[in-house]
């Protein structure tokens, strides 16, 4: 199973899905492939912003290494599920269908963007997808069998 956490930039949503659901698999034993990347192109090759590196770090999880990269066409037959960050989000990617059928495949879910606020932001943002991944792997496995 491949899964797709797509944001705006691919520094703070994404990447804390990313961090969050790849430790999560490893402590079910789970060997999915996870990932991460933006609809747009301003942060491509950019590190994880520091306040989501710091909340990461915080709960032991460790993003240092992430480099942003933008969502493409060809995501859409790799990846099994792809997972929209926002409303938003899911409206830029409209920009990379080719096949209407490719957006089977996509969910969205609303989390607030933290990049416009505090560190406060940022942890509550960890905390709501930290939950949402509970519940995602919930519903993978029981869809599973």
């Amino acid at each position: 199973m491949k899964i797709l956490f797509t944001c705006l930039g691919n520094i703070c949503r994404s990447p804390i899905a990313e961090g969050v659901l790849r430790k999560k698999m490893k402590a079910m034993g789970l060997t999915w492939q996870v990932a991460s990347n933006g609809t747009n192109r301003y942060h491509k090759g950019d590190a994880a912003d520091q306040r989501t590196i710091a909340v990461c770090h915080d709960h032991g999880v460790d993003i240092r290494s992430h480099i942003a990269r933008r969502f493409k066409t060809t995501d859409f037959s790799e990846y099994d599920h792809i997972i929209c960050m926002a409303e938003d989000v899911f409206i830029e990617l409209q920009e990379f269908v080719t096949d209407k059928n490719q957006l089977q495949k996509v969910q969205i879910i609303s989390f607030n963007d933290p990049w416009y606020g505090g560190q406060e932001g940022f942890d509550e943002c960890y905390r709501a997808i930290a939950t949402y991944c509970d519940t995602l792997l919930e519903e993978l496995l029981a869809n599973k069998n």
